[in-house]
């Protein structure tokens, strides 16, 4: 019984607490997934020693997945495809241009400061120059930012994979001395950027028309509308996995469909989609804290630091 007790007074903590504190980080110039990894890393075993997280830890999986698959078919919701093609210009440069920036940047300063050899040195520019969009939510919900900016940096985080993914796997592949033939290749590429976003596309379209034909018969309730999507969106991500594909990019597709069909059926998820996604966003990062108290210890601090304010003060921004 007192293993069950544990994850649920975590949960329980997690939600009381990110209530008390929302209307305070709204004033500050800090995110609440920091302030709740910070708790996860005061938790784990270089904290308090109270949770235990390791790197191949399935609950931290399932999780992890959980909240970036509902945080980007919420962006995609949130998308504004009515807008003209300059709206998206700014998009299509920073996932580019930027993308490809910000790695070269971040590759000089792992090889400068990290030491690190000329492919490890990419990879660590090809992952950190992905912009994460669940961090991002405090950002792109906040009024205050220009709604162009929150335009701009939703469809980034929702499709930056298109971008970063080939050099990440090339380069992984190289670091690891696996190699294939240009077939192998093409063919990895096809089912990541074509198949996985088509069965997304699919499972959003069939999951608008069957609940366009149900509608015609009966209702469905507001609250089973919202419900529709949360497996809507488990649907999609499974599909794109299955054909070999992106799950999150299926995800990200599914949600597209949804909003330019059916705008009735992704109005009712928000509200109940929002709330899920945040519940999933900080329990995340309470477990990804903890596993990073038990990491802490396995790399040179301060070079460490160095790197990040490197990133952060000077690749992302010079690039963009």
């Amino acid at each position: 019984m007192h293993d069950l007790l544990i994850p649920f007074v975590l949960v329980g903590a997690v939600l009381m607490l990110s209530g008390l504190v929302s209307g305070l980080v709204r004033q500050a110039p800090i995110s609440v997934p920091i302030i709740f990894l910070g708790i996860g890393f005061a938790l784990g075993e270089g904290g308090l020693g109270i949770l235990h997280v390791d790197v191949h830890d399935q609950a931290l999986q399932v999780v992890g997945v959980l909240s970036l698959a509902f945080v980007l078919f919420l962006d995609a919701v949130h998308l504004r495809f009515d807008e003209g093609k300059q709206a998206w210009r700014a998009p299509i440069l920073a996932l580019g241009p930027g993308t490809l920036l910000t790695i070269g940047i971040v590759a000089v300063a792992a090889t400068a400061i990290l030491k690190a050899s000329p492919i490890e040195a990419l990879l660590l520019g090809s992952i950190l120059a992905s912009i994460d969009p669940v961090v991002l939510r405090d950002v792109t919900r906040d009024d205050r930012v220009p709604r162009s900016v929150r335009q701009i940096l939703t469809t980034e985080a929702g499709t930056n994979d298109i971008v970063v993914l080939p050099a990440v796997l090339i380069l992984t592949t190289v670091a690891l001395g696996r190699g294939g033939g240009a077939e192998d290749w093409l063919l990895t590429l096809v089912k990541l950027f074509a198949l996985g976003p088509l069965a997304g596309l699919v499972v959003g379209f069939v999951s608008v028309w069957l609940a366009g034909q149900v509608r015609q018969r009966s209702t469905i309730s507001r609250e089973y509308r919202a419900i529709y999507g949360v497996g809507a969106i488990l649907v999609a991500y499974v599909a794109g996995e299955m054909v070999g594909g992106s799950g999150f990019l299926a995800v990200f597709a599914a949600g597209a469909v949804v909003v330019l069909t059916d705008y009735d059926l992704c109005d009712c998820f928000l509200e109940y989609g929002e709330v899920t996604a945040e519940m999933t966003m900080l329990l995340a990062f309470v477990l990804f804290g903890a596993l990073l108290s038990t990491l802490i210890g396995t790399v040179p601090l301060l070079p460490a630091l160095l790197f990040a304010a490197g990133v952060l003060l000077i690749a992302r921004p010079v690039a963009i």
